[in-house]
């Protein structure tokens, strides 16, 4: 803003001109009814015109050396000018939108027209200036070159930062569209670079950049670009903001509006020739006027009334789309209905700014919206977290009620029928050769210790009470009072482990030690359980045969080891090879 308003000066360039409607004349006419007529304007704004307009004005060069001018309309956009010098009847020069920018004396996005003074002189110019059916607004000057190149530099910074800004905000609009799934973010992208376009062709450039040799786009490609944006920033609006709560007969009106100005859009392609015939294509633009009017009311009351229902994020919307709106009536009463003095500076650069301005507070509505997905995605994650965990939790939870319902029926029927039977052994030991009557004994005892086994790890009835480490050393001697394994174990827990995850380590304990004494043919092994930075770490190791690792899952013990280490947002890590399996379990403490 302080470079347009330092580039905004008050010192006028230009020079006085006289400036009439042509009426069929003929040169000389003209030149006649040009002396006749003060030249005191500095610039010239009748809006929407039907006629052409005669330019007469004189610059004088006192110095006694030849001196080069460039006169610059301060309109890219003048359809024909045709250039006559001292009275002649015959152009000079003849230039425009409706001649190839190739043919231009003058390779400018503007219609610079060069002139020659030559020393002691006074030169009289005369320009017919072709704007039928259009706005028309002039504010010429005429520069020398050292002046018009340090004017171009700085054009050439305000509309490189113009572009650049409006790549970097279709940059952040297309990631938004790709990352969030967001068809409002295609909406915004589609919509920046429409805006971007209509600059660029409102100042020029694209009839010398992209398209020099297509005139009958050039008298299109405004209204195109005029249209389609107004299509776009309405459709985000409707849809960034659907009318759940309010605004619905609004909502109708927009979506009315759009589908009149698309049929807008397909008249100026169906219908060429209403670019061409003054009377309509002055009665179009008067319609677009009014169109383009109602659609900046819209744009700007719908944001209104879902900021006052409270909708999120509306409200950088209404202020962002505030700022262009109001700038964007004066631009059009200023241009299509009365002059209200803007200079040609801020007509020309002005628009830039505010469109920065409103894609910067509309780009972080967008920062704003993502900032929302992401938490609500978030809470969405962590609730289905939650319900995965009850679900896993009530199957645990039905298991260990399964497991212990076993191994109670384990304890009191099997074993009471094994100890009825020990006891049957008794009394008909008188009976029998003693031999066989203590092998039968022995079996029924090691039935008896083995089904108290099989109903201990099934149900690990002291664990609550005696506490892990405890239940896991009685198991750990359990099992070297059978098997010849020399077992070495290692608890090193601070914290209180809930009993959900007590039971859960049990479990994954008691797996491995039985996959040591039924598969290992190890002769010593480690059991270590520590606690490392609200990490528990369980290690299990042998000095064993090894482990197949094509087929180390297959079997149904790892498993369900597995299962339990990701339930529990753990990492599994086996190695193994023909002098020993080491298996390191990591389990975050609060998963």
């Amino acid at each position: 803003m302080p470079l347009l308003i330092s580039c905004s000066h008050e010192d006028n360039l230009g020079p006085r001109f006289s400036i009439f409607p042509d009426l069929n004349y003929t040169p000389e006419n003209a030149w006649g009814i040009s002396d006749t007529i003060r030249r005191d304007k500095i610039q010239f704004n009748p809006g929407i015109t039907r006629n052409q307009w005669w330019l007469g004005m004189t610059i004088d060069n006192p110095s006694d050396s030849t001196r080069q001018f460039l006169f610059v309309p301060n309109n890219p956009h003048i359809n024909r000018i045709l250039v006559f010098e001292n009275n002649s009847s015959i152009p000079s020069k003849e230039l425009g939108d409706f001649f190839p920018f190739g043919q231009r004396p003058f390779p400018d996005r503007d219609l610079v027209i060069p002139l020659v003074i030559p020393p002691n002189s006074t030169q009289h110019y005369l320009m017919l200036l072709d704007k039928v059916g259009e706005t028309f607004h002039i504010e010429p000057e005429v520069l020398d070159f050292q002046t018009f190149h340090q004017r171009k530099s700085i054009d050439t910074l305000v509309i490189g930062l113009f572009l650049g800004w409006m790549a970097i905000v279709f940059i952040f609009a297309i990631f938004f569209s790709t990352e969030l799934k967001s068809w409002s973010g295609a909406i915004y992208a589609a919509y920046v670079l429409s805006i971007s376009f209509w600059l660029a062709t409102h100042w020029g450039l694209t009839f010398q950049y992209l398209w020099p040799e297509q005139i009958d786009w050039v008298g299109k490609a405004r209204p195109f670009f005029n249209l389609l944006t107004n299509i776009l920033i309405l459709l985000l609006v409707v849809m960034f903001f659907p009318p759940k709560t309010t605004g619905k007969i609004t909502a109708k009106l927009i979506w009315a509006i759009i589908i009149l100005q698309v049929c807008l859009i397909l008249s100026i392609f169906l219908t060429p020739n209403v670019l061409k015939n003054p009377d309509a294509k002055v009665n179009l633009l008067q319609f677009t006027l009014v169109v383009s009017l109602v659609s900046s009311l819209l744009v700007l009351y719908y944001p209104f009334q879902q900021w006052k229902a409270k909708v999120p994020i509306a409200g950088y919307y209404f202020v962002g789309i505030a700022f262009l709106v109001l700038y964007g009536v004066l631009i059009q009463i200023n241009q299509k209905v009365v002059s209200i003095g803007l200079p040609h500076y801020l007509l020309d650069f002005g628009s830039a700014f505010g469109l920065m301005v409103e894609t910067g507070i509309i780009t972080a509505a967008f920062a704003r919206r993502a900032s929302l997905f992401k938490k609500e995605k978030e809470k969405l994650t962590i609730e289905i977290l939650e319900k995965d965990k009850q679900v896993a939790d009530q199957l645990i939870q039905v298991q260990e009620d399964e497991r212990q319902r076993l191994g109670r029926d384990l304890h009191d029927s099997i074993g009471g029928m094994l100890a009825s039977l020990y006891i049957k052994t008794e009394t008909i030991s008188d009976h029998y050769p003693a031999g066989p009557i203590e092998e039968l004994k022995q079996l029924i005892q090691q039935s008896i210790q083995e089904a108290r086994s099989l109903s201990h790890n099934l149900t690990p009835h002291y664990l609550e009470e005696n506490g892990l480490e405890n239940v896991l050393r009685l198991q750990l001697e359990l099992v070297m009072q059978k098997y010849e394994i020399d077992f070495h174990f290692y608890f090193q827990v601070t914290s209180t482990l809930p009993k959900p995850l007590q039971l859960i380590l049990y479990r994954i304990s008691n797996e491995l030690l039985q996959n040591i004494v039924k598969h290992a043919e190890a002769t010593e092994a480690l059991l270590s359980i520590s606690e490392q930075e609200g990490q528990i770490e369980l290690i299990a190791e042998d000095n064993g045969k090894g482990i197949d690792s094509s087929l180390a899952f297959s079997g149904i013990g790892l498993k369900n080891i597995r299962e339990r280490v990701n339930y529990l947002r753990g990492s599994f890590e086996l190695e193994t090879n023909q002098t020993g399996t080491t298996l390191t379990i990591i389990i975050p403490l609060h998963a």
